[in-house]
């Protein structure tokens, strides 16, 4: 089977949310190898030092508590999960177990496809040889620079650009070498809205899949921070004339209506940008994926989002990532709460 780019994914044999709602079982579930990081990028919240619930609950992600999450999809009837994205606030690579978990996932068949997100600089060849050997469908690659000089600016990072460049090219070596497809690597950076961007292309185009240009978001607030200031400096004011022309003036995240996310420590969230833990709505550990997706407080969340009541969560007072026409595309404003009931009175 020929693999899609990356950033054509998402419009592909897509269906509109409003139209499905309410779903049996999310698009989307992402699980967190490691919250750890080994980059400190300064639009990152890895990069924030103060005390936080982030900071108190850094771990990898145990061997039993992901299989414990797998059998749990297992066990979930009705058609696979669209998205099984293996990666959330961490590195997932720096969980030493991390290939076996692709191993595990791909083999579960629990998900149309099963990815990563990473930075790529502990790609070895050896890890590079069981991604592919597992088949995990698609890798994308976030690459903070066009040069060393902005590579190390903005991660801090002990991995030079031109060693995160090579080792993508020993992952294609290993591709050809056997006649995989597998993983589709996309490599991205956010926008520098100048020559940078074609800097960047022209140095990863050959050892990706698709390279492409992505665009800047904020994280959940935090006092004293900005997340974008601290990446673009005195570019910034393009940056945020870009992000509000693609501001939409939507009102409920739709998360909450596709998305689970289960972090290293087990706590479950409709929420992937949710790093500080407001959105935490159970625990794997003692309630199961598919018992939290039809409760009582999993129904109360989304009835939030569409009464708009967000400031009432100290996550979502904080987000305004919904709003980007860019990473949530769709718009569930006036959709009745009551209709999401049969669903969860099963």
């Amino acid at each position: 089977m020929s693999m899609t780019n990356y950033t054509a994914l998402p419009v592909i044999n897509r269906q509109v949310l409003r139209d499905v709602l309410p779903l049996s079982k999310p698009f989307t579930v992402l699980i967190e190898p490691s919250s750890l990081c080994n980059f400190r990028c300064v639009q990152c919240f890895q990069s924030v030092k103060t005390e936080s619930y982030f900071t108190q609950t850094k771990s990898h992600m145990s061997m039993e508590r992901f299989e414990k999450v797998i059998r749990q999809l297992q066990a979930w009837p009705g058609e696979k999960v669209k998205v099984l994205k293996l990666a959330i606030y961490g590195e997932p690579m720096v969980n030493p177990k991390f290939c076996e978990m692709v191993r595990i996932a791909v083999a579960a068949d629990v998900a149309d496809r099963v990815e990563t997100t990473t930075n790529a600089s502990l790609l070895t060849r050896e890890v590079a040889e069981q991604l592919v050997d597992y088949q995990l469908d698609y890798a994308r690659v976030s690459i903070y620079g066009c040069d060393q000089e902005q590579h190390q600016a903005v991660t801090a990072a002990k991995t030079p650009l031109d060693a995160i460049h090579e080792n993508l090219r020993v992952l294609q070596e290993v591709k050809r070498k056997v006649g995989s497809e597998r993983p589709f690597v996309s490599c991205k950076m956010m926008d520098a809205y100048g020559s940078d961007n074609d800097k960047f292309l022209a140095k990863f185009r050959d050892v990706a899949d698709e390279a492409y240009i992505d665009k800047p978001h904020s994280w959940i607030r935090v006092d004293g921070v900005d997340f974008m200031k601290n990446y673009y400096g005195d570019g910034i004011g393009k940056a945020r004339a870009d992000l509000e022309q693609h501001s939409t003036e939507r009102t409920a995240c739709p998360m909450a209506f596709t998305t689970m996310a289960v972090r290293s420590n087990g706590a479950v969230a409709p929420c992937c940008v949710d790093y500080i833990g407001g959105t935490n709505l159970g625990n794997v550990d003692e309630t199961p994926l598919q018992e939290l997706w039809s409760s009582d407080r999993w129904l109360a969340f989304q009835t939030m989002q569409l009464e708009n009541r967000k400031d009432e969560n100290s996550s979502c007072a904080r987000c305004d990532i919904y709003r980007s026409d860019h990473y949530t595309r769709d718009n569930i404003d006036g959709f009745p709460v009551a209709n999401l009931r049969p669903l969860k009175s099963l």
